[in-house]
C-alpha cells in the first residue's frame, strides 16, 4: 500500500487541531458531569489514539508488533462508547428531554 506522506502529515495536523479543540471544549464545560465534558474527554482520548497510527503509516514508528492489541483496544473502546451514548440517551429520554 502506497502512503502519500504529505497527506498523512495533513491528517496528523488535523488530528492535533481537533485535539486542541476537544481539550478546550472540555475545559470550558464547567463540570465533569456535563455531556459536553464527557464527550470532549472521550474525543480527546480518541484523537490521542490516532497520533501513533498516523506516525506508523508514515514510518516514523513501527507498531506492527502490537497491531492486534491496538485493534482489540479499539473494539472495546467502541463498545464502551456505544454504552456511554446509550446510557446518556436513556437518561435524556427518561427525564423527558430536560
Amino acid at each position: 500500500m502506497d502512503v502519500i506522506v504529505p497527506v498523512e502529515v495533513g491528517i496528523l495536523s488535523g488530528v492535533l487541531v481537533a485535539l486542541a479543540l476537544f481539550v478546550r471544549m472540555a475545559v470550558s464545560a464547567g463540570t465533569t458531569r456535563s455531556l459536553q465534558f464527557q464527550l470532549a474527554a472521550f474525543l480527546s482520548i480518541w484523537s490521542i489514539s490516532e497520533i501513533p497510527r498516523v506516525l506508523d503509516s508514515i514510518g516514523a514508528i513501527d507498531l506492527s508488533p502490537i497491531r492486534l492489541y491496538g485493534l482489540m483496544v479499539h473494539a472495546v473502546s467502541m463498545v464502551l462508547f456505544a454504552l456511554f451514548i446509550g446510557y446518556r440517551l436513556s437518561k435524556f429520554v427518561i427525564r423527558g428531554g430536560k
